[in-house]
């Protein structure tokens, strides 16, 4: 502590040396897994994440409201940061993870699926190799199998990968795999993230808004993720998954018309007949015929009319003659 006395006369005023603590350094990678009720696996989840060869990182869990062990066993991990937040569904929790999120670069991770060790510096390298892409996406495996190799995966000196030029693959097929993705988190922030008012496919429209102001996907060769396969995935409930696909698909195409031209209408047509024929198939195989030929005749415009025709015929078969013929198939 120093004295100083005004040149003004007056009492001695007295200054006091504050050491400021050093500025934590800023981490490379922010890892956001968002929880409900993931007790039983998420320990495996973390473990897979402590492991990466990529140790510039920080780990975020958003509690969405569990009520089961969640809190202890996150909690059981010294270097992971726990929060927790009242249940309002995964879009709001990745939101609120990367809010508090300090890295260039964001990884999101299911709480129960696991990573190769060097799955984040793979793709830290292939972004860095492209500055011009916001997304990077890897390769997975859903076959109990091929976990062993996946979780005993050694680090590499490279970092193997192809480029997704345009827009039109991923529209085609964006069905991405939230736990195989990383973005730049400058991107994230200016789509503002996950639309929270999406039930089912907020995966989906999240891609295609960050993909419309940057094409390009950073694709990594190697098998690098692990997704468990679990109840409350697209597949458990595909009518409505579809439903809402095409909304997703209307509305983007709606707010982003430059994309449209830049794809060109036989994309876009390629995109609409793979949903609409998808959705054909999910209400054949539940045994709705009715709904199963409307949207048959949804499909028409846009893609080869023999196959249309093929399911709305399968749609009028009585469901037993269905099932025999089906069993002979087998």
């Amino acid at each position: 502590m120093r004295s100083y006395r005004s040149p003004h006369g007056g009492p001695a005023c007295y200054i006091r040396r504050v050491s400021l603590p050093a500025p934590t350094p800023v981490p490379v990678v922010s890892v956001i897994i968002p929880a409900y009720n993931a007790e039983a696996f998420i320990a495996e989840t973390l473990a897979s994440v402590v492991a990466q060869t990529l140790t510039d990182i920080e780990i975020i869990v958003v509690d969405d409201g569990s009520r089961d062990g969640t809190a202890r066993v996150v909690q059981s991990f010294p270097t992971v940061r726990y929060v927790h937040k009242t249940n309002g569904g995964v879009s709001a929790a990745r939101n609120h993870g990367v809010s508090q999120a300090r890295g260039e670069f964001i990884a999101f991770l299911d709480s129960d699926d696991i990573w190769h060790p060097d799955k984040l510096r793979q793709q830290v390298q292939a972004m860095r190799e492209h500055p011009d892409s916001d997304l990077c996406r890897t390769r997975l495996s859903v076959h109990p199998a091929n976990l062993p190799a996946i979780v005993s995966g050694k680090e590499r000196s490279d970092a193997p990968h192809t480029l997704v030029p345009n827009l039109a693959p991923s529209f085609i097929d964006p069905y991405f795999t939230t736990s195989a993705v990383m973005v730049r988190k400058s991107a994230f922030e200016r789509v503002q993230g996950f639309d929270t008012s999406l039930r089912i496919a907020e995966d989906v429209d999240f891609y295609l808004r960050l993909l419309a102001g940057a094409p390009k996907v950073v694709l990594m060769t190697e098998l690098l993720v692990y997704k468990r396969p679990v109840e409350g995935s697209l597949g458990d409930d595909s009518r409505a998954g579809y439903v809402q696909l095409l909304k997703v698909y209307d509305r983007f195409l709606a707010q982003h018309p430059e994309a449209r031209q830049a794809m060109g209408e036989g994309v876009v047509k390629r995109a609409y007949y793979h949903l609409h024929t998808a959705l054909t198939l999910s209400h054949l195989w539940a045994g709705d015929n009715q709904q199963a030929r409307a949207c048959a005749w949804h499909a028409m415009p846009y893609g080869p009319r023999w196959f249309v025709w093929k399911l709305i015929m399968r749609s009028l078969l009585p469901r037993t003659l269905k099932r025999s013929i089906s069993s002979l198939a087998r």
